[in-house]
């Protein structure tokens, strides 16, 4: 009776398994291409304002030094969109997707950084925020390269590290709206990863803890659903905010392109600005699309995690 059991639990969780895959191949191809689409235009208003530019006093030179670094954050975004579609296909091929992760979160915490000297030189004063959001991106990084390191003691440290900058970071996130000391349009922007604001701090600090997870349960066989479990409430808890957040973004942007001839952020902007804010709202909904399919995907994770408990 007990192996019949056994058995209909494998079938099961044979069957979901390459349903799962392509779940996440497709969701984070989707993503991945979104987060290239939407950062195009942003960097092309962003180069299109430090033109606006002339070279006058030294608060000025800050400025757009900021904004520079804003681009380069953007480029940096792009890249981990990229390594989304690579890390997708890998995981859909079987083959080892570690390299991926670790070089996605090493440009994930460039970005930050990027982010946070920007800031810092756009605020240009003492501002809490930016250093928050510069010291958080450092212990990111120290976390990364002491989690790989082969001793277990030192993987627990960076782990734990991990925990205390995403806490950081999602406090940042939370209360600073980061596109906003560039672009300074009063609109509801996304965080920086594109979701809702405090959805993408709760991911932040998840994502270290669920490292922490796999660490303990990584030589025990049974301990090994807790880390799916981990990576299924991720991927909800932010498909979630992409979706909402993405979406709400989008709306925001098209109530003031239908309002723009008469007032709004975008009123007597050169209509090649206007369409490229058209294409940034337009690629908003495939990052929306893409967050529909991973909480989809999510919730095959956890059918998958419940046939293994039982």
């Amino acid at each position: 009776m007990v192996s019949n059991r056994s058995k209909s639990t494998k079938k099961g969780s044979v069957g979901e398994e390459p349903l799962l895959k392509k779940m996440v191949l497709v969701a984070f191809t989707i993503l991945g291409i979104g987060f290239i689409l939407v950062n195009v235009p942003i960097t092309i208003l962003l180069g299109y304002s430090i033109a606006q530019f002339e070279i006058s006093s030294q608060q000025i030179v800050a400025e757009i030094s900021g904004k520079i670094l804003f681009i380069l954050a953007s480029i940096a975004l792009m890249v981990v969109g990229l390594l989304f579609v690579v890390g997708a296909v890998q995981y859909y091929e079987r083959t080892i997707t570690k390299g991926v992760v670790f070089l996605g979160t090493l440009v994930a915490s460039f970005y930050l950084l990027c982010l946070g000297v920007g800031s810092i030189l756009l605020i240009q004063e003492t501002n809490i925020d930016a250093l928050l959001m510069l010291s958080g991106s450092v212990l990111i990084v120290l976390s990364v390269a002491l989690y790989i390191m082969p001793s277990s003691p030192i993987k627990i440290g960076g782990a734990i590290i991990g925990v205390l900058g995403g806490v950081v970071i999602a406090r940042v996130i939370y209360n600073v709206s980061i596109l906003e000391l560039v672009f300074k349009w009063d609109i509801p922007f996304t965080g920086p990863f594109m979701s809702m604001a405090i959805l993408e701090g709760i991911v932040i600090v998840l994502g270290p803890i669920a490292a922490l997870a796999h660490l303990f349960s990584s030589n025990h066989s049974e301990g090994k659903p807790l880390t799916h479990v981990f990576l299924s409430l991720i991927g909800l808890i932010y498909g979630i905010g992409l979706f909402v957040g993405s979406l709400f973004l989008s709306l925001s942007f098209w109530n003031w392109i239908w309002k723009s001839p008469w007032i709004g952020p975008f009123h007597e902007m050169p209509n090649w600005v206007l369409s490229t804010v058209v294409f940034w709202s337009a690629s908003l909904i495939l990052i929306a699309i893409g967050g529909i399919l991973l909480v989809i995907s999510s919730f095959v994770g956890f059918i998958s995690v419940a046939q293994e408990f039982s």
